[in-house]
């Protein structure tokens, strides 16, 4: 019996085995397939988002580029068209002559981009110059006289590229036609062609990239790294001569073989107004150079991966799809970074800049007569300038990786400012209901942070309802008695203020509603969004320790629900935060290495009861103080300075008198500065542009008593 059933079961086995094996081998053969294709599909389809992400981005910049160049030549033509008043066939007296180029040349010194004004007669000869006037200009072989002169409706004419025969450097020319019936000569403007290539050069668009500045006929203007009269390659003189002969289209996009960089897309703009054209290009080597080790990497893992049984099949997918999230986290966060270095950089400059006008402007509201026209222009000079500081505030924000000092605020407060700054800016037929309690919701934070919040909560507001419908605004306190995820961030038990702003707008679309909070994503046109305003506050937000909820439905609107939490603390009284107390004649150490930021310091110091002794160098700083070091009482100084930084100059003054205060400033407040302050054992640190009020406040607390760097930010901010 048992070998009988031997004999019966081995036949039986053997052809169920080869018949599995089979299909499952086809199976694992499809599955590998399967798996291949979709690699490949996704690589390709990687590609195209990387390109088409290039050229969004390309066409921002070139955007600006353009926006940038029609300033300058508009700057340009108002001089033409004021100096087109000075005709040739009148008689101008001696001291006319010399008087009037004189008038030009003051009109020139005020536009950098301007090399010169002159003015020719019919007959070729030069009439009126701001520079030194030459015997003889020959004008018979430049095409911008030969088209003025024939030509009686050819308006403000932008030449080709020449030498300047007077400087001997790269120009290009506007020109304008006197005005009258007959031709009376002309008035032009030679435009400085390296004023056009510094700007390009400094923009960081990384290697294998070129911009050009194009007239619409092809002819090349300024290009940033080619010769002086370089000539535009024909692929891209071609492609800006269709897109001038479109005519409607601001903005296009192009693939060309560039002989400088090869293979490239470029992206064209027109200059508003003139006709030039911007041509901002990258090789697609370059852009394609991280899809290219991308795509390397995947196919060695899906080899890898479809070499495993089928049952592996599913982890591969998991493991692909936690790659890409964190491949764009990272991707995300170098965004950020680089736009927080790019804003760090451009608020230390405009701050010193800014500085200089605020301050001098307060030393002159205190001279000015109240009630005289001079005190109502100065009074208007600050006000302009203490919102320009207040947008680099908000510009630092972004950049800043959480929050430096964070303070008790009243929500409504916040909200209330931000709604009647925006309040001329919107569409007169879009209403905003506000719904604000009586009882102050304080919240701990930052209030340029939290305006922007409330700022771009609302500016997409207004753009979903298209410039008709309904906004609402609202505050309340909550309570939250689990802890439970949002959309973006988690609640935990506790009390938090909630702010909610809603639109009766169309509603957000389902396949792009997962991406709101994505930097640089954004369903707007070219030019008019950024796709910066939500992922600013996702980021804020979540610096505040808050979260946020978001309702959408089509056709039913949008609520965007903000939860911050509320602390017991309460915001200072506005009497306290503008007193003025003033010194006793103590002697302050100023160090700046910008001269006018330096006088202003000394003459704000004198002017609340200090005496200041002002430096424009750390080394002068050390010479001063090394002839009387007990002379000094405390040391104001910057931050970033040449040769010898601030904390470093604290450093050596201290080895001589180590008791001396010191108090640190700087353009950019971030968490790093505050933390090289501690490391100095600075008394405070105050960001520019500086306020008497502030400094007065800051010098009375350094001197009254010791005083934290947390203190001297909640003195400052």
């Amino acid at each position: 019996m048992p070998r009988s059933s031997k004999g019966i079961l081995k036949p039986s086995l053997e052809p169920t085995g080869v018949g599995l094996r089979a299909p499952f081998i086809l199976i694992v053969v499809a599955v590998c397939g399967a798996v291949w294709l979709s690699a490949l599909l996704d690589t390709y389809h990687h590609r195209a988002i990387v390109l088409d992400l290039a050229d969004r981005q390309h066409d921002n910049v070139a955007h600006a580029i353009a926006e940038q160049s029609a300033r300058a030549l508009q700057a340009i033509d108002l001089i033409l068209k004021q100096a087109e008043l000075l005709n040739p066939s009148g008689t101008l007296s001696a001291d006319d002559l010399r008087r009037i180029p004189d008038l030009l040349r003051i009109q020139v010194s005020g536009v950098p981009q301007v090399q010169g004004l002159f003015l020719f007669d019919p007959a070729r000869h030069l009439y009126l110059s701001s520079g030194p006037s030459p015997a003889y200009l020959d004008l018979s072989d430049r095409s911008y006289f030969v088209i003025q002169s024939q030509r009686q409706d050819a308006g403000t004419f932008v030449s080709e590229p020449v030498i300047s025969r007077t400087v001997g450097n790269p120009t290009f020319v506007l020109s304008r036609r006197l005005p009258g019936d007959r031709f009376h000569g002309i008035v032009a403007a030679s435009v400085r062609v390296d004023y056009f290539r510094k700007f390009y050069r400094g923009l960081e668009l990384g290697e294998g990239s070129t911009v050009d500045l194009l007239r619409s006929d092809g002819v090349s203007l300024v290009s940033r790294d080619g010769e002086s009269l370089a000539k535009a390659p024909e692929a891209l003189a071609e492609a800006v001569r269709e897109m001038a002969g479109a005519g409607a289209s601001q903005v296009g996009n192009v693939t060309i073989d560039d002989p400088r960089i090869g293979r490239s897309h470029v992206s064209l703009c027109r200059v508003p107004g003139y006709p030039a054209v911007v041509a901002v290009a990258r090789s697609e080597a370059t852009l394609l150079h991280g899809w290219v080790q991308d795509a390397w990497t995947n196919a060695a893992r899906t080899f890898a991966i479809t070499a495993l049984a089928a049952t592996l099949l599913v982890a591969f997918l998991l493991q692909l799809r936690r790659r890409e999230r964190l491949a764009a986290h990272v991707h995300q966060s170098q965004k950020l970074e680089a736009l927080g270095t790019l804003a760090g950089g451009i608020a230390h400059d405009f701050n010193n800049i800014l500085g200089a006008i605020l301050g001098y402007g307060e030393l002159a509201q205190q001279d000015a007569a109240s009630g005289s026209a001079q005190r109502r222009y100065v009074d208007n000079i600050v006000l302009a300038a203490n919102r320009a500081r207040d947008l680099v505030a908000r510009i630092l924000a972004f950049s800043r990786p959480g929050i430096s000092a964070p303070r008790p605020l009243v929500l409504q407060q916040v909200v209330r400012e931000t709604i009647e700054l925006m309040r001329p800016s919107l569409p007169p037929e879009v209403q905003v209901d506000t719904q604000l309690p009586a009882q102050p919701v304080v919240v701990m934070g930052d209030a340029a942070q939290i305006q922007q919040v409330v700022g771009n909560l609302l500016s997409n507001a207004v753009q979903a309802v298209n410039a008709w419908g309904r906004i609402g605004v609202s505050i309340d306190v909550v309570q939250i008695e689990s802890a439970r995820d949002l959309a973006v961030g988690r609640l935990w038990p506790g009390r938090y203020g909630l702010l909610k702003v809603t639109d009766t707008g169309p509603g957000i679309a389902p396949d792009v509603f997962g991406r709101i909070f994505d930097p640089f994503f954004t369903t707007k046109p070219v030019g008019v969004g950024t796709g910066l305003g939500l992922s600013q506050v996702h980021a804020s937000v979540l610096d505040h320790k808050g979260a946020i909820a978001v309702d959408s439905s089509q056709s039913r609107g949008t609520r965007f629900r903000i939860y911050l939490p509320l602390t017991e603390q309460r915001p200072p009284l506005e009497s306290d935060e503008v007193a003025t107390p003033p010194g006793n004649g103590e002697v302050i150490l100023v160090v700046d290495d910008e001269a006018v930021l330096v006088r202003l310091a000394e003459e704000v110091l004198a002017s609340i009861g200090y005496e200041p002794v002002g430096c424009v160098s750390a080394q002068q700083a050390l010479e001063v103080f090394r002839a009387a070091p007990e002379r000094f009482d405390a040391l104001l100084t910057d931050v970033l300075m040449s040769g010898m930084e601030g904390p470093e100059l604290a450093v050596e003054l201290r080895k001589l008198n180590p008791a001396l205060p010191v108090i640190l400033m700087s353009g950019f407040c971030g968490a790093n500065l505050k933390a090289r302050a501690e490391a100095v054992g600075a008394k405070a640190v105050l960001c520019k542009p500086l306020k008497a009020t502030q400094l007065a406040q800051c010098l009375a607390a350094v001197f009254a008593r010791p005083v934290g760097v947390e203190q001297a930010d909640a003195i400052d901010a």
